[in-house]
């Protein structure tokens, strides 16, 4: 509860955006260190050089590195000379790291390459080599089928990833970590397009397609640089539709959701949020909803307003909104009581602008 109570106040701050609050702005001039530290799920269509031809393609230097071999886990590295060695190369801007979703998720079961204890002691290594360094972890997707691959199994893709979800947040704020959101992206995009079979996943349920690939760079950069990919003009190959697809859905769910994944702003929130002061419907937070959550949105004129909210048939379960209102911020707080756990969607309308959300209810 205390989580979940941190998590709601931080990101409220996000959202409503501190006009004090800034850092050093990035200089486009420097090169940005990279350390990509991981397994086959960053090998797999060459992450690296997703990234890096995005930032080539935005006119940002970068100097990039993976580390790591297919089958190794995060405990590995923890305890590897040659990670350490990589580690200790460069004063790095960035360390990523790549865990494993079935370990984030399920801790208690699978205990042959603990998460929690690999995360720490590869960020006193990193933090030992050079403090400033920002070590990033990018949470896991589920497997395509879940849990239902093994006997007496029950969870979908949906239930692993809200594990997945919840114990990353966890592990972020007890260890200090900052999130790159890529399961959640992953979440997001397949739930809209109603979970196309081996879409983002390979034909192994399990590994990334080029989509998926180019999805979880799209999230890496926003993470790493603050900034959209959104008009990026490479595609990796990829359909140009799917490829800006991807960069909002990558976009979005970083930078309007800063504090929730712990990022450090290097730029100031107005920057950041350029949508506060316009038509904008934000994530809810917190999000899995257990009780209560609370909706952000813009308006930017005085117009007729109303939120409502509607169960996956489309019935309206309720309306939390209904009147006339002045151009600015609001928020408003939505009590679950009386619902049962699911999936939920949270639309506003006014006037020509109508924008609808997803939220999940796990109670």
């Amino acid at each position: 509860m205390q989580l979940i109570k941190k998590i709601f106040q931080i990101a409220l701050i996000s959202i409503i955006g501190l006009n004090y609050l800034s850092a050093t702005p990035r200089s486009n001039q420097d090169t940005c260190q990279i350390l990509l530290i991981g397994s086959s799920y960053f090998n797999y269509n060459n992450l690296s050089n997703l990234i890096k031809n995005l930032a080539d393609s935005s006119n940002i230097e970068i100097f990039i590195e993976m580390h790591g071999q297919n089958g190794f886990y995060l405990s590995d590295h923890a305890v590897s000379s040659s990670t350490e060695e990589k580690i200790n190369k460069l004063d790095w801007d960035y360390v990523i790291l790549q865990g494993v979703g079935s370990l984030v998720a399920y801790p208690d079961s699978f205990t042959n390459h603990p998460v929690y204890p690999a995360l720490i002691r590869l960020r006193d290594k990193i933090h030992a080599n050079c403090e400033s360094t920002r070590m990033v972890f990018c949470m896991p997707w589920a497997f395509e089928d879940g849990m239902t691959w093994l006997p007496n199994w029950t969870d979908t893709f949906e239930d692993m990833q809200i594990h997945i979800y919840n114990n990353t947040l966890q592990y972020s704020d007890e260890i200090g970590f900052e999130i790159a959101p890529v399961g959640w992206a992953w979440y997001e995009v397949l739930e809209e397009f109603n979970y196309p079979l081996h879409y983002l996943h390979l034909s192994d349920w399990n590994h990334p397609s080029l989509r998926g690939s180019y999805l979880m760079a799209c999230v890496i950069y926003s993470t790493v640089f603050q900034e959209s990919t959104v008009n990026i003009p490479y595609y990796a190959g990829i359909s140009e539709e799917e490829a800006d697809c991807f960069q909002t859905v990558a976009s979005d769910m970083v930078l309007n959701n800063l504090e929730l994944w712990n990022i450090n702003p290097i730029v100031s929130i107005n920057e950041i949020l350029p949508t506060k002061n316009k038509f904008h419907l934000f994530q809810n937070y917190p999000n899995p909803v257990n009780h209560s959550t609370t909706i952000n949105y813009s308006i930017q004129k005085k117009l007729q307003v109303n939120i409502k909210i509607i169960d996956l048939c489309g019935n309206i379960i309720t309306t939390i909104v209904d009147k006339e209102q002045k151009a600015g911020h609001y928020e408003v707080e939505f009590n679950t009581i009386g619902l049962t756990s699911g999936i939920y969607f949270y639309q506003i309308s006014a006037g020509s602008f109508n924008q609808t959300k997803k939220m999940i209810l796990s109670k």
